[in-house]
């Protein structure tokens, strides 16, 4: 009787992983990048959700129209977003400095995608 295996053995074994490795990669990177859009995404609402509290805060008022903004206006909303996210606001929707919101659709874009949600008045909470 013969113990252990041949070198032809071992190397049908390792062929057969790395076949099924080469195919799983591509899906985890997939599946990561998948994730980490979906993190950024909730923590922009979650930052858009306390918008009216920072204007609350601060004691000013301002509009949020698209963001980063396109013009230098004095009244933009102090946002920080992730790198490439964008926002867009369909009214542009007024923050009072009372921490209180006119609502309206807000549009996120990230690298062609766009999704879209509502900020519910008074307080501007993402539905």
């Amino acid at each position: 009787m013969r113990n252990g295996y041949t070198l032809l053995e071992l190397l049908v074994v390792l062929l057969i992983f790395s076949l099924l490795a080469g195919l799983a990669m591509p899906r985890l990177t997939t599946m990561y990048d998948n994730l980490k859009m979906a993190y950024e995404r909730d923590e922009v609402f979650a930052r858009l959700g306390g918008l009216g509290y920072l204007a609350f805060q601060q004691a000013r008022a301002f509009d949020l129209t698209t963001y980063p903004p396109q013009t230098a206006a004095t009244d933009q909303p102090p946002l920080e977003l992730p790198e490439g996210w964008q926002v867009r606001a369909e009214p542009p929707i007024h923050f009072f400095a009372n921490g209180a919101c006119s609502g309206g659709v807000i549009y996120l874009s990230y690298q062609g995608m766009v999704f879209q949600t509502q900020l519910i008045p008074p307080f501007c909470e993402p539905e």
